[in-house]
């Protein structure tokens, strides 16, 4: 919306940019429509209702698949360390439920479970269709899905269809990882703002550039710094390369990107206006499709910071295990930090958070010329 803003140069009732106006929306109906079978959470939130005794849980479920999706809730008392809480005693959007927006699931927690102090408790959202099942949470002021511990291939074996391979994405290693959580979406600009205005910190770079300041946009123009800042206020952290791509693969190894075969304009912003991508600067947060753990844009739009320090050679002797990229590696001092996911134009970061508080693509070395970086998190431990 802002793209098209900026290109209308007449009152928006003239045939021109009624003309315009169509067709975006028909571009957009048409990516809506191909937005993915995955099933997606979005705009969750909880309480507790003293007067009913219940405990609400709302949210809006994004499908375009063909069969049922199966709703669930589990409960955490311990913080979100344990999800053994089954609530069955549940009426609304529960069980069985179709996609749309404004979906309540009440929870008769005061019969269920009677000595539980329903004020404590951390929910998490179960959603099941054949293919998929995805388990998530609300947590600083983001929506996050579970990423499930075990092994996974990293790095590459050949050279992906039309692109070069690098010697830094090889070899191809297996590695293990505990389970953690990851933003769905990188962070906005008014993610971002709440941060800036409750701590002072001070404004990203070029912050004000109104073709990349939009609320629903990525913020651009962080620093790993005031990635890492963002992260801990929000009581989460940056992913780990590791975590960043096996999130990124979607549970397929072998993948040269987040989806299957070549470079596809249904799930990524190149700013090459192709297809589904009709942006030229970045897009809003999960504009095109997610890949199949839920997860948007980890290729395209903006570049994301991970925790690691970049060594060129890392792969060959990284650790099987939870690996992060130290500062000094084989008595060389890395100064960089890595960077991955590629980009429409500029970038920031995801975040991350390890069960139960923790968040976590394309593997690139910063240049100097990067100097806008996004971001995606984790929950911190």
């Amino acid at each position: 919306m802002c793209i098209l803003g900026k290109k209308i140069k007449h009152s928006f009732l003239t045939k021109k940019a009624m003309t315009f106006y169509v067709s975006f929306i028909v571009c957009l109906l048409l990516a809506l429509s191909a937005y993915s079978a995955v099933p997606i959470i979005k705009n969750m939130s909880y309480q507790y209702i003293a007067a009913e005794n219940t405990h609400r849980t709302r949210y809006d479920l994004l499908y375009f698949g063909a069969e049922p999706v199966s709703v669930i809730l589990e409960a955490s008392g311990d913080g979100g360390e344990h999800f053994d809480i089954m609530p069955t005693m549940v009426t609304g959007d529960f069980g069985i439920v179709f996609p749309g927006t404004g979906k309540k699931a009440n929870w008769n927690i005061g019969a269920e479970f009677p000595l539980l102090d329903p004020t404590t408790l951390i929910m998490r959202i179960v959603v099941s269709d054949s293919d998929h099942t995805l388990r998530y949470i609300t947590f600083g002021g983001s929506i996050m899905v579970l990423i499930s511990a075990g092994d996974f291939v990293m790095g590459s074996a050949e050279t992906p269809d039309g692109m070069p391979i690098f010697g830094d994405e090889i070899p191809e290693h297996n590695i293990y990882l505990d389970e953690y959580y990851v933003d769905t979406t990188e962070v906005t600009n008014a993610q971002y703002r709440n941060f800036t205005l409750a701590t002072g910190h001070p404004d990203p770079l070029g912050w004000a550039d109104p073709l990349y300041n939009s609320d629903p946009q990525p913020v651009v123009g962080v620093t790993w710094d005031d990635a890492v800042a963002y992260a801990n206020w929000a009581g989460k952290r940056l992913p780990t390369e590791a975590e960043w791509e096996k999130a990124s693969r979607g549970g397929f190894d072998g993948r040269d990107f987040p989806w299957e075969g070549v470079l596809n304009y249904t799930y990524g912003n190149f700013a090459s206006v192709h297809g589904y991508d009709i942006w030229y600067d970045t897009s809003p947060v999960a504009s095109l499709a997610p890949n199949d753990y839920g997860l948007f844009d980890m290729i395209g739009n903006v570049y994301e910071w991970c925790a690691d320090y970049y060594h060129y050679s890392f792969y060959e002797s990284s650790p099987g295990s939870n690996p992060l990229a130290p500062e000094v590696l084989d008595e060389k001092t890395s100064v960089t930090k890595t960077l991955r996911g590629g980009l429409a134009m500029m970038a920031f970061s995801r975040a991350i958070y390890d069960v139960p508080q923790d968040l976590v693509i394309f593997r690139q070395q910063p240049m100097a010329l990067l100097v806008f970086d996004v971001l995606r998190l984790f929950p911190n431990k």
